[in-house]
């Protein structure tokens, strides 16, 4: 899983864009890729409540008499302003829309989100201008220790690596992004393709074949 988005200029990233950060310790851990327990921070638990909150309004799909278009997008752009870390120009979401904080995501002028899409934004995920994100997409920074005798020791833990899209790239349907992956400027990934590192600019990538990757010991009673 490897990592060539820059972790130093996290903090100073989300510091400079971000308004709805709730700062304590394990927050600071979270999106610097330590591992870190919500439950051992009351702000990391407040702002999760906040965010689901917020998440209610978002996906409120009720349409009032008198609705029109315009106006659906602009009540629930208005929430996604309070929401989200940063929001460009001219951004569209559609409902139903999910985030884990919310605050961790930073999205650039134009840039367009189809319905279903879940960012678990535990670090910084990045979308620069223009880009399109498909129906279903799902761009994870969070994951766990492979040895399930660490999991075990952990209990609670995880980490997470930030993710950049560049600018102009389009995310097929149902595309999975993975923790630590930089997705260079004009590349189209294609629908249901699973991207676990770096792609280059202006390219067509997709390939959807588990296969093993690298086996583990045999796993000891826990």
């Amino acid at each position: 899983m490897a990592s060539h988005v820059n972790t130093d200029s996290i903090l100073i990233e989300l510091e400079k864009s971000s308004t709805q950060v709730s700062w304590c310790e394990e927050y600071k851990r979270m999106i610097s890729g330590m591992s870190f327990t919500i439950s051992r921070s009351p702000e990391l638990q407040a702002r999760k409540l906040e965010t689901l909150k917020l998440l209610n309004d978002f996906n409120d799909l009720t349409i009032p008499d008198g609705s029109t278009l315009t106006s659906l997008k602009t009540r629930r752009m208005t929430v996604a302003k309070t929401l989200l870390g940063k929001i460009g120009e001219t951004v569209n979401i559609e409902p139903p829309f999910f985030v884990g904080w919310g605050c961790n995501v930073i999205l650039g002028d134009d840039v367009y989100v189809n319905r279903e899409v879940s960012f678990f934004d535990n670090a910084l995920i990045q979308i620069g201008d223009r880009v399109l994100i498909g129906p279903g997409v799902c761009i994870c920074t969070g994951t766990h220790h492979p040895d399930p005798k660490v999991r075990g020791e952990n209990s609670g833990t995880s980490f997470a690596r930030p993710i950049l899209i560049e600018e102009d790239c389009w995310i097929g349907a149902r595309a999975t992004i993975l923790d630590g992956v930089r997705i260079g400027r004009g590349t189209i990934t294609a629908a249901g393709a699973v991207v676990t590192s770096d792609i280059e600019s202006g390219c067509l990538a997709g390939v959807v074949s588990a296969r093993v990757i690298r086996r583990f010991e045999e796993p000891k009673d826990m």
